[in-house]
């Protein structure tokens, strides 16, 4: 299945919903894993103590895909070694379809200006291990308000396009739906200590840049990690 809808809930912006679904390899149909990832979102919006929800419509799109619409990153690499900020470099990658001829798609990625010189980590990857990162974290089973709950799932990413990260190993700080990159270490310090009363997440690295492909129309897995010299 193909999904495209929307949750409306009043006083809010709309919840988007746009994701593929396919039949699993343990049998689990593709009509199982829709229900799911649907239950998962209405649950994560009724349940917070803040904000009683009143979900004035829900618009869901399907559209039945008969064939196994589902792909295997095999492989990824970048066209070059090196590289200075502010290049543009391309990452080629491949995906291994359930069945028919692989996938090439070159991507291409531009070196923010303030990169440091180093090693520039590149995360290759499909939207659920960007979205598991976050939901694995002990912040994520605190309680959120509303309107964090439904900016962090509009935040998510779609499981039908490949997504290029690049990571600097500067920290940096979320505080709920918040994002606060490369902070001074002096400032992460004090931020520590705010742990207790706040929902806030360390991270010893920064996503300094995000890059995603077009709609691939098959359901990605897969994550690779690469590595650049920034001169």
């Amino acid at each position: 299945y193909r999904l495209n809808g929307t949750i409306d809930v009043k006083g809010f912006p709309e919840v988007g919903l746009r994701n593929m679904f396919v039949p699993a390899e343990n049998g689990q149909p593709a009509a199982m894993a829709a229900a799911l990832s649907l239950g998962e979102r209405f649950g994560r919006i009724y349940d917070n103590p803040y904000n009683a929800p009143a979900v004035k419509s829900v618009n869901l799109d399907f559209d039945l895909v008969r064939e196994r619409r589902w792909a295997r990153l095999e492989s990824a690499r970048t066209d070059v070694t090196e590289a200075r900020p502010g290049d543009q470099v391309i990452v080629e990658t491949v995906l291994a379809p359930y069945r028919g001829e692989r996938v090439v798609r070159q991507i291409p990625v531009k070196i923010p200006t303030s990169a440091s010189k180093g090693t520039l980590r590149i995360l290759v990857s499909d939207g659920d291990t960007l979205d598991r990162v976050n939901r694995t974290n002990p912040a994520f089973g605190r309680k959120l308000d509303l309107a964090s709950t439904i900016a962090l799932l509009n935040k998510e990413h779609s499981n039908n396009r490949l997504y290029v990260s690049l990571l600097e190993a500067d920290p940096e700080a979320r505080v709920a739906d918040k994002v606060m990159p490369t902070l001074p270490i002096s400032v992460m310090n004090v931020m520590e200590g705010m742990r207790g009363n706040q929902e806030m997440i360390v991270s010893g690295e920064s996503n300094v840049d995000e890059t995603a492909t077009p709609s691939l129309d098959y359901v990605v897995s897969g994550a690779q990690l690469l590595t650049l010299t920034i001169k």
